[in-house]
């Protein structure tokens, strides 16, 4: 007999009020209730990492905290772009955990630092990666701010939350899913990179969908997640170019790599 059967035989022998409680404690530590609608599942505030939400009092660095950015609502959870998202990663699931993809998703869940990425994958030539590390770091930086805002805005479950026969890879971060963080930050530093190296930009921008991929195949994003988050690092692009401080930093770094080129 399964356990969930047991426990709930064992709980159906108890007093109602306490069987109650029981199964609503199961279903909270689950991510779900018995019962509950898809329509009415959302990532929740007590599941939320608290030193993740610390980012949005530490607040951005260059750009205004209330900027917003066109970014729009997440399919609802039982529309059928959602059902059509949930079947790709479920097929996902079957054929593309790869040993070496696995791998990555590891790799890319554990660091939580993009810039050092591309640097290990030796995505950045060096002369570049030399020339442009506090540019990337910046960027990475001001992206977390706006990432959490939105996730919080919009408290999208994780997909294994609307299908609990979706395994993972890497367990659910303590954060709602949508936009992706990892296609924001990766794009983002991807299109620092092609501004600073234009020759290589479909190496750098086929990197960051990548990783992107990743966490469609991992279980922990849908595909509209990478595509929001990829569409929030053009807007943060726009942005951080017309700040002063920010384009002195990039002409610090365009030169620095000029001048590595020529010795």
């Amino acid at each position: 007999m399964k356990p969930q059967t047991l426990f709930k035989k064992f709980a159906c022998s108890l007093p109602i009020p306490l069987a109650l409680s029981l199964l609503v404690l199961t279903a909270i530590a689950t991510g779900s209730v018995a019962g509950q609608k898809p329509g009415e599942i959302i990532f929740e505030d007590k599941q939320w990492d608290p030193q993740i939400l610390r980012t949005l009092i530490e607040g951005p660095g260059y750009l205004d905290p209330a900027l917003e950015f066109n970014l729009t609502p997440p399919p609802a959870n039982d529309s059928e772009e959602t059902k059509k998202e949930l079947s790709l990663l479920s097929e996902y699931q079957r054929t593309a955990r790869s040993k070496a993809t696995i791998s990555n998703i590891i790799k890319e869940a554990k660091d939580g630092d993009f810039v050092e990425n591309f640097l290990d994958d030796k995505i950045i030539p060096k002369p570049l990666a030399k020339a442009s590390y506090h540019l990337l770091k910046l960027a990475d930086d001001e992206a977390r701010y706006f990432i959490v805002k939105y996730k919080k805005r919009f408290h999208r479950p994780r997909p294994s939350q609307l299908n609990k026969d979706l395994t993972l890879v890497v367990p659910n971060p303590g954060h709602a899913a949508y936009p992706s963080g990892h296609a924001t930050q990766s794009m983002l530093l991807a299109h620092l990179l092609t501004m600073l190296d234009p020759a290589n930009r479909q190496s750098y921008e086929g990197y960051a969908k990548d990783i992107a991929r990743r966490r469609e195949i991992a279980g922990v994003h849908y595909p509209s997640d990478s595509r929001a988050g990829q569409n929030l690092a053009a807007g943060l692009l726009r942005e951080l170019k017309k700040i002063k401080a920010f384009q002195e930093e990039l002409a610090v770094a365009m030169k620095s790599y000029k001048n590595a080129r020529k010795n």
